[in-house]
């Protein structure tokens, strides 16, 4: 035996050998294992979008605050030609009740989860006589199968790209139509349908944020303090090390052991700490890190959402109008226009929108234009009283006012 080998330091002082096949770590649980003999990176599965959000609270809290937002409208159908509000029409029927045990804003909360989930959305909306739809239902994404016609080039509507639907009950597999299903997207810019889904660009972030969970949870529950019990004995000649029978009592001690258990022993022992306090660790601005990779993937604002420091009134009321302003608005009009396209109303001249003038801190938004209209008005009269005439385009330019007519 080689006794310089400086493994044979390392068996004589931890008294095991450190060799692949007699490692101690081997002797670990499954969980012990995961945190002390994994070297690789571990990544979850994107194809299990579902179960991510309903296991991983950041998703599901940022993927719910964008559906509450979306919903949180007044869907108005208008008249495209002079924006006037129509209220005798099938589709207010449908948006008063759009199946038996949904509203409209639960309709619309269930389209933008599963679009956020798989960047497809479907709801079951037969046709029924004279183009009327009297059901709006919501379908789960993941069991839907989109079936194309095959043809990809030179078509200039959706029928021409999809023949129909699939969806999967897990006991029976039912087809639909074109005209039972209604069929909304968010582009990835490669994919004309079926685009993927945004969980795929966000595998790093949430592995991470399910690795921290796990990490902090098994310093809670399995580890205590991680360090070297040393031997404190020693004679004229030096120190006396632990016999075999000391070390391996010691060890199969403390992983037998409780959290909240101490280790006994009858040796004289140092100890000699090994770890970072958990705040050293950075698991909460790792958590935090990652959180905002989602935030910043579903268009949404970081002061929106809880945060252990604290944010200003001023900051939340920002990032609110900024993610109305940036992401939903714009998102829901989108929705809102594959509707109308869908369902054949901007073929009678008429368009479904969302109107969100009823949240409050946009209505402040609304004051702060109103006044600043009403300040370009009055300098338009004094214009107007000083005897200056003024073109169209000057007064329009005066305004603000883009539209041909004011």
């Amino acid at each position: 035996m080689n006794n310089n080998n400086p493994l044979n330091f390392w068996q004589s002082f931890f008294g095991f050998n450190p060799g692949n096949n007699n490692r101690f770590i081997n002797q670990f649980s499954p969980t012990q294992n995961r945190i002390w003999g994994q070297k690789t990176a571990v990544w979850i599965d994107t194809q299990n979008a579902f179960k991510h959000y309903l296991e991983i609270p950041e998703l599901r809290t940022v993927i719910n605050k964008r559906a509450s937002m979306m919903s949180n409208n007044i869907p108005l159908l208008i008249r495209e030609a002079d924006g006037e509000i129509i209220t005798d029409h099938w589709l207010n029927a449908l948006i008063k009740k759009p199946n038996p045990t949904q509203s409209w804003a639960d309709v619309v909360y269930s389209l933008s989860v599963n679009d956020a989930l798989y960047s497809n959305s479907f709801a079951y909306a037969p046709k029924r006589a004279f183009g009327v739809r009297n059901l709006m239902l919501p379908l789960p994404s993941d069991k839907m199968k989109i079936l194309t016609t095959g043809r990809t080039l030179k078509q200039m509507d959706k029928e021409g790209l999809i023949a129909g639907f699939e969806f999967d009950y897990d006991t029976d597999v039912e087809k639909l139509t074109w005209d039972e299903v209604v069929y909304f997207s968010t582009p990835d810019g490669v994919n004309i349908i079926n685009p993927s889904s945004r969980i795929e660009s966000l595998k790093f972030p949430l592995s991470n944020i399910k690795a921290s969970y796990h990490k902090r949870n098994v310093l809670l529950e399995n580890i205590g303090a991680i360090g070297i019990l040393s031997a404190k004995n020693s004679d004229i000649g030096g120190a006396i090390p632990m016999t075999p029978e000391e070390k391996k009592e010691i060890q199969r001690d403390w992983f037998a052991r409780q959290k909240d258990e101490l280790i006994i022993t009858e040796s004289d022992v140092n100890w000699q700490p090994m770890s970072f306090p958990t705040k050293d660790l950075m698991l909460f601005e790792e958590l935090t890190e990652d959180k905002m990779a989602l935030i910043d993937a579903y268009g949404l604002n970081y002061s929106i959402f809880s945060q252990s420091k604290g944010a200003t009134f001023s900051n939340v009321r920002d990032g609110v109008r900024m993610a109305y302003n940036d992401t939903i608005i714009p998102e829901t009009k989108q929705l809102y226009d594959a509707i109308t396209e869908q369902f054949g109303l901007d073929k009678d001249g008429l368009r479904l929108i969302p109107d969100f003038s009823n949240i409050t801190i946009l209505q402040a938004d609304e004051n702060l234009k109103a006044d600043a209209l009403n300040k370009r008005a009055d300098a338009l009269n004094k214009i107007n009283a000083a005897g200056v005439l003024l073109s169209e385009e000057e007064k329009r330019a005066v305004l603000h006012i883009e539209n041909d007519t004011f």
